[in-house]
């Protein structure tokens, strides 16, 4: 679809909104998310609700698998209970396969992520979305500083922060990022149908990223710093078994570079 209008604007990353012409965001982003930069007092509104919350018993720090678990464990004791996160579900929600959960053959990230939602809220949970943590002090109580200059009291702080996408921290990297580099294979992949890519790391989100852009894409090539992968044996044994997988293992990337 639009790919004239793709290929004027060079996009290699989606989703990409645009505001009057001009880029507005690139990558996974919540209609909250674009609220609240469409609406400059977004933020100073929300700072001042969220002050004015009443001390916590618990409070939790993330909101994937184990910042969910914690929260559901608290409140089921009665505690008055409150979970922070930036994106409810994590990095969860943008995986497409799960294949290691235990009792659950195969779900999607998607999925797993609304059943955790609804899992949580059928307790008196206080859930405060899209809301990053910044800075933690230890006075009588714990307070915990969000980004937007609110200020969370609780008795407790349980911190389960989670994972993100990792970045290779090299030149040319912020570049050339939504330009051909990317950090989502479901999302982006499509966009390098037929053409030769790279994946960086050759833990199981690298070598699950190279299977699934096998299908794809021309070729792919992982390229792993340490000397052996840290993946899954079952990932590495699929990985190898396709034709056009490489894997180089001592290989430290240190650019990227373009044109």
């Amino acid at each position: 679809l639009f790919q004239d209008e793709v290929a004027a604007k060079n996009i290699m990353a989606v989703p990409s909104v645009y505001l009057n012409g001009e880029l507005f965001s690139q990558g996974a982003i919540t209609l909250e998310k674009i609220i609240q930069k469409i609406d400059v007092n977004a933020e100073k509104r929300q700072a001042e609700a969220l002050k004015n919350k009443a001390e916590f018993d618990v409070l939790v720090v993330g909101g994937g698998p184990a910042g969910a678990a914690a929260s559901i464990y608290a409140a089921r004791k009665g505690l008055n209970t409150g979970i922070v996160a930036e994106r409810f579900g994590g990095q969860v929600a943008d995986t497409v396969g799960i294949e290691n959960f235990i009792s659950v053959k195969y779900t999607e990230g998607p999925k797993l992520v609304a059943g955790l939602e609804a899992h949580v809220r059928e307790y008196d949970v206080d859930i405060m979305n899209n809301q990053r943590a910044v800075k933690l002090r230890k006075t009588d109580k714990v307070e915990l500083e969000l980004a937007n200059g609110a200020v969370l009291k609780s008795k407790t702080l349980i911190l389960s922060p989670g994972a993100r996408w990792r970045e290779m921290n090299v030149p040319g990297e912020q570049e050339y990022r939504g330009k051909g580099v990317a950090y989502c294979p479901h999302c982006d992949g499509p966009l390098f149908k037929g053409k030769k890519v790279a994946v960086i790391g050759g833990g199981n989100s690298g070598i699950e990223a190279a299977i699934d852009l096998a299908g794809i894409v021309e070729h792919v090539t992982v390229l792993e710093f340490a000397a052996e992968l840290r993946a899954d044996a079952v990932l590495v044994k699929k990985a190898n078994s396709m034709g056009n997988i490489t894997i180089i293992t001592e290989a430290q990337t240190t650019e990227v570079t373009g044109d």
